[in-house]
């Protein structure tokens, strides 16, 4: 029945593919949750191996890479390269798209492959996330550029979060469709019904209040804003679960961007990537019935200009949303 929608029938469900375009999105479905059920396993057994800390590289966004970070980054490039749909491979860890199966693939993909690996040394969740775009007629020949054309025309977004269990989320822009990884079976079943943040708006507060000196006046009015009100904070740093809590709790996340303080640091265009964190939040955030913008315009009509282009982004219940919109607007 409808109510339980198997994975590999989500493409099936949507005329705007066509027949080359359903089986190429099921694969690489298919390969998502075999990269899902492969690095559960693997961080599972992550404590025992001293697989929790840092590897000793930095990577092109100029943060220490994890462990794990790498062994995601293999896992999820190999699932994929293997499925044939993919023709580039945009990744949090590496500098440039990697070409896969000659250029010849269906779609373009863009991943984080191990969202907020940190919390690995503490046994805190984490997650995978992933978008797929259809590429542009006439694409030029330089991949990065190909890429950038793409995004405009994205297919689906997905994440995967492990935690107490793992899940699969996946929205091809109509609907949220949640799976868990059955360990016995080894396999993403499919969990009742589609997901929407709840209509009551929602009490949660994400973010990490210690930036807030170097917000912009707008964001730290927000803030004042929430002084006495009836909110819960709740932030683990990790954008996949502080995002999936909210959207079956309901309420917002906020990583705005950080103004330079006293001459130096700061990231002013934000922390999260544009791409492969923000797009594909605002995909299934959209889908759900809440939304998702950079500060003052959704996600979703923001043009990239770099495969890795930062965003500040604010995501969450819609009416949450537009609350942030008119006090940050109108800061005081």
């Amino acid at each position: 029945m409808d109510d339980m929608v198997q994975l590999d029938e989500l493409s099936e469900k949507e005329a705007g593919l066509s027949a080359p375009e359903r089986e190429g999105a099921r694969k690489i479905l298919r390969a998502l949750a075999a990269g899902g059920r492969e690095m559960a396993g693997l961080l599972a057994s992550g404590p025992l191996k001293g697989l929790t800390g840092a590897s000793g590289v930095v990577n092109v966004q100029g943060e220490e890479v994890q462990t794990f970070d790498e062994i995601a980054q293999e896992v999820f490039t190999r699932t994929l390269r293997e499925t044939g749909a993919v023709r580039c491979l945009v990744s949090e860890e590496r500098e440039t798209p990697e070409i896969q199966n000659g250029g010849s693939g269906l779609f373009h993909v863009a991943m984080d492959p191990l969202d907020g690996s940190s919390n690995l040394a503490i046994s805190g969740p984490v997650g995978s996330i992933f978008c797929v775009f259809r590429p542009s007629a006439g694409e030029p020949a330089d991949p990065s550029a190909a890429v950038l054309l793409s995004v405009p025309s994205p297919v689906f977004s997905a994440y995967v979060l492990y935690s107490v269990s793992t899940l699969l989320v996946v929205s091809f822009g109509r609907e949220v469709r949640q799976f868990a990884l059955d360990p016995a079976r080894g396999e993403f079943l499919p969990l009742p019904g589609t997901v929407r943040f709840p209509g009551d708006r929602g009490q949660i507060v994400s973010l990490n209040a210690g930036n807030a000196s170097r917000w912009r006046e707008g964001d730290q009015s927000y803030l004042r804003s929430l002084s006495g009100a009836p909110y819960s904070a709740r932030y683990v740093g990790a954008l996949v679960m502080d995002f999936h809590r909210n959207l079956l709790k309901g309420g917002i996340y906020l990583y705005p961007g950080d103004m330079p303080k006293g001459g130096s640091g700061g990231h002013p265009e934000g922390k999260l990537r544009l791409l492969y964190e923000a797009i594909p939040m605002a995909i299934i955030a959209r889908a759900a019935g809440g939304e998702a913008v950079d500060g003052t315009r959704p996600i979703l009509d923001v043009s990239p200009v770099h495969i890795h282009q930062r965003v500040p982004l604010v995501v969450g219940s819609r009416s949450l949303v537009e609350d942030y919109l008119r006090i940050s607007a109108s800061p005081s």
